[in-house]
């Protein structure tokens, strides 16, 4: 992981959600607890992508959305990691992915996780947040 740099491209956005100390997840319908996250739309700057991707996803209205660096997959796919305390929650509304919004004091184990991969323990880790198992 860039710790501290934004790309210039980049094909999608990760919110680090977290209410309080809490990290704050949602369960995706076909896959398991994850972030709220999602690709870029023509116009929008990073900070418009986690906005929307949280509120879609998770109900989450956010307070300041901080970058704080981002990865690059084997195939080349660049995701923007940030940071968001939770300011407000609303009931989903059914229209996406998400079946259920829940705040963990830690992490889901690996295997209740939609990516078995420790890429969130990992970001949790080395960007100082709580909840890393």
């Amino acid at each position: 992981m860039c710790l501290g740099a934004v790309p210039q491209r980049y094909d999608s956005v990760v919110c680090l959600t977290y209410l309080g100390e809490r990290p704050l997840m949602v369960r995706h319908r076909r896959r398991a607890w994850e972030f709220p996250g999602g690709h870029h739309e023509s116009g929008e700057d990073l900070y418009a992508t986690a906005r929307r991707e949280a509120f879609e996803e998770a109900g989450a209205t956010l307070g300041d959305v901080r970058p704080l660096g981002y990865y690059v997959l084997s195939g080349g796919h660049t995701t923007v990691v940030t940071h968001a305390q939770v300011s407000a929650l609303e009931p989903l509304s059914g229209e996406f992915e998400t079946v259920e919004v829940r705040a963990f004091d830690r992490l889901p184990p690996e295997h209740e996780l939609s990516w078995a991969d420790g890429l969130y323990a990992y970001l949790l880790r080395v960007l100082a947040l709580p909840g890393a198992r």
